[in-house]
């Protein structure tokens, strides 16, 4: 080393940077060497440090994406228990679907409820290899890209990675590596989880087909009206192929585009062994044949009864943590479904029939629609436009706070106004029938059409009985000791009332005959004069006409009609009762007869049956509430007698509800009563037998839909509408060898023997001693 070396000007050293980079260069080229080996140390720690912190990056990226990838990854806990949203079930006691409470229309079913046409449809189609793989098709996946280098687009989804996407909708359904990547590792889990044959079944119920089925079973309902067990090789290639695409492949919508996809479908099913060349070459050439059943009728045939059941259960439900629109109850019913059938078929028909006689009742010769009804009752037509929201928005429309100006301006549209008075004068009808010996109901129909009209006259409305409240006055009679024979006068009578005033109700006329009528005739008449003419005597003041004695006579009568099931209140009791100013619900009425069926022991009427959960268990069980006997066995055989007379009629007389007998040819053992309420806005019928108690009611929505009273031939009389109904009903069912019928008679109360008039038995007497 040089002194020249160690002479170095340090101030200079700290002041001058070039002066610094020439003495530390003369000092790195002092050993050459030493320099090299430097420069690699230096390089093999960068290496070191980059590479390291590259990996420890990667593997950080790594953890972070597959901890990205388990978000959305189901739990063990819902691998273990998929919830799919599925319908509850009203069915039949025979187990026919009456109605159904769902958000996706699905009926959950077992794999062995499912043709086997549907299962080797589905592999053939969707994963020919599903009993090979373990949840990924490695092979499928594999060849791929061949497709996709001929253009063709092909998925690599086996069946349990769409079962995957279809139970976890967080895995979600776009295009992307880390979706596909959780739909495989689910696949995975559901393989572990799940045999081969609960994969599949879980599949086919929960992958939604065309038409808004969701499911298999709801899937074959709606395209072809029956069970999925019952579906043939066509008609499942038909279903399956819509799972490539449910709109595109909508048989209804698109049949010949459904028709070349069920093709390929089968010509899977052929490549795959599952089917014959003869069968696929058949099979092939036809057309696409459909039962369209759409999702709003598909399983819903007694739409009315339904939101009966579900409003009678939905506490339930809340209490017990159940969703009567997703899990999949199961709740049995009293109905028979061959009964309910021939119910709504009378319905429908007979209103189809009903409506254009009373259009043509109210209609002049040569006038517009119903132009008589307008007429002599110009207030109805503006009181039904101010119901519509045409009327409602109107005030707005026209800027304006005039409702005569509102009025001219919607009367100046006829078609509007036209349509008004067509759906306002629409008629109604219900029908229902009850076990009298358990008060299970049989059937049930609340109205002409749920769509249109969600308010159910069965249960809901609740409407002057008229003539069919009589019973419950005649009962109290027999209770208090008058007898069948027991004669009164026909001709009116009055009252005072508790106002002051004169009440004077009486017949329309006085039936021809003698003055005197027996109780069995009046009732079977319906005669009001001497039904009036009993209030005195059942308030056991005979002969009086003063208030206070009526009103004890009401009390009397409301307490028999409370007993018989009636619900009654205070505002409902006033002498005009025995004329049936009570309002009441077609299923209290009905059900209130069934007591004299069933030998004075009243029984609450019976709906649900039992509710099971989707796998069988029953949840709770309904029973009926049998009340203690509130008439005895003979007074209500009494009555029963008594109400034969109004099928059969009498000596000299027929009975209002003869046409049952003589037009619809009811010939076994019949009581009943028929009823029409003031302005006939209420028409009634209840008809009774051993088996079976059924009535029906046909009227309007509201009171303002009347049928002529000035005419002896309108239909608006209980015999002319609701009769026919009932008859309708029977003869529908008496000729269903599959429908349960019974013709059994009526039998007395042991020991009893019908107490006989001691006039018509001196008569008899006396006319046996003089054939002597």
């Amino acid at each position: 080393m040089s002194d020249n070396e160690h002479n170095i000007d340090m101030d200079r050293y700290f002041e001058d940077p070039e002066y610094r980079k020439s003495v530390m260069g003369k000092s790195k080229e002092k050993d050459p060497k030493k320099k090299n080996n430097s420069n690699e140390k230096s390089l093999k720690r960068k290496i070191y440090l980059y590479g390291g912190l590259s990996l420890l990056l990667l593997i950080l990226l790594g953890a972070g994406y597959f901890v990205y990838l388990l978000q959305a990854l189901p739990s063990i806990q819902e691998l273990e228990n998929p919830q799919t949203a599925v319908a509850t079930e009203v069915r039949s006691r025979d187990g026919a679907v009456l109605d159904r409470y769902y958000v996706e229309n699905r009926t959950f079913v077992t794999i062995e409820e499912i043709s086997p046409n549907i299962i080797n449809a589905l592999i053939a189609t969707e994963d020919h290899r599903f009993f090979n793989h373990w949840g990924i098709d490695l092979q499928r996946i594999a060849g791929l890209p061949y497709y996709w280098i001929q253009g063709r687009i092909q998925g690599g989804s086996t069946i349990t990675q769409q079962l995957a996407r279809n139970l976890y909708r967080d895995i979600g359904f776009e295009v992307s590596i880390t979706r596909k990547l959780r739909e495989m590792i689910t696949a995975i889990q559901i393989e572990n989880n799940y045999t081969k044959r609960e994969i599949i079944e879980m599949y086919l119920n929960t992958v939604e087909f065309s038409n808004s089925a969701y499911g298999i079973e709801q899937a074959a309902r709606t395209h072809y009206g029956k069970s999925s067990r019952d579906i043939t090789v066509s008609e499942a290639a038909t279903l399956i192929g819509q799972l490539k695409a449910v709109y595109a492949y909508n048989p209804r919508r698109f049949p010949e585009r459904a028709k070349s996809r069920r093709n390929i479908v089968l010509l899977q099913m052929f490549n795959r062994g599952f089917i014959s060349t003869e069968i696929f070459q058949n099979l092939s050439l036809e057309d696409i044949q459909l039962n369209y059943q759409p999702p709003s009728r598909s399983g819903r045939e007694s739409r009315y009864f339904g939101e009966y059941v579900r409003l009678r259960i939905q506490d339930w439900a809340v209490e017990n943590g159940y969703d009567l629109f997703t899990d999949g109850l199961v709740i049995y019913t009293t109905i028979d479904s061959r009964l309910q059938r021939h119910a709504e078929r009378s319905v429908q028909e007979k209103l189809l029939e009903f409506q254009p006689e009373f259009v043509q009742e109210w209609t002049s010769s040569g006038g517009d629609y119903m132009d008589e009804y307008w007429e002599k009752y110009p207030q109805f037509i503006r009181q039904y436009m101010r119901e519509t929201d045409r009327y409602k928005n109107a005030f707005q429309k026209y800027n304006t706070d005039q409702e005569s100006v509102v009025f001219e301006e919607l009367m100046a549209d006829s078609a509007y106004v036209d349509s008004v008075k067509r759906i306002k004068t629409k008629l109604q009808a219900s029908f229902t029938a009850v076990d009298p010996s358990n008060g299970n109901v049989l059937a049930w129909v609340g109205g002409a059409d749920f769509g249109s009209q969600q308010y159910d006259h069965v249960h809901q409305a609740r409407r002057q009985a008229g003539s069919t409240f009589k019973p419950f006055v005649y009962a109290v009679a027999i209770d208090n000791g008058y007898m069948p024979y027991h004669k009164f006068s026909k001709f009116p009578t009055s009252f005072i009332e508790t106002n002051g005033r004169l009440w004077s109700p009486k017949d329309p006329s006085v039936p021809a005959g003698p003055e005197m009528v027996a109780l069995r005739e009046a009732l079977a008449r319906s005669l009001n004069n001497i039904t009036v003419r009993l209030l005195p005597e059942i308030a056991g003041a005979p002969g009086t006409n003063k208030a206070n004695d009526l009103m004890s006579a009401a009390r009397k009568i409301a307490e028999m009609a409370s007993n018989l099931g009636i619900d009654m209140s205070d505002s409902q009791i006033y002498p005009s009762i025995a004329l049936g100013t009570t309002k009441v619900s077609l299923l209290e009425l009905v059900s209130a007869y069934t007591t004299f069926v069933n030998q004075g022991v009243h029984i609450e009427p019976v709906a649900i049956t039992r509710i099971e959960d989707r796998e069988g268990n029953v949840l709770e069980e309904f029973n009926p509430k049998y009340t203690e006997e509130v008439i005895s066995p003979e007074t209500a055989y009494m009555m029963i007698d008594m109400m034969r007379g109004v099928i059969r009629g009498g000596d000299g007389y027929n009975g209002t509800g003869v046409r049952l007998r003589n037009t619809y040819n009811v010939q076994q053992d019949v009581a009943g009563k028929t009823g029409t309420t003031q302005n006939s806005a209420d028409n009634w019928f209840v008809a009774m037998m051993p088996h079976i108690v059924m009535g029906s009611w046909v009227g309007g929505e509201d009171r303002r839909i009347r049928f002529p009273t000035d005419d002896p031939n309108s239909i608006g009389q209980g015999a002319r509408t609701a009769l026919p109904i009932v008859g309708q009903f029977i003869n529908y069912v008496t000729s269903d060898p599959d429908a349960p019928w019974s013709y059994d008679a009526f039998a007395q109360p042991p020991g009893f023997v019908m107490p006989e008039d001691p006039a018509d038995r001196e008569r008899d007497d006396r006319r046996g001693r003089i054939d002597w």
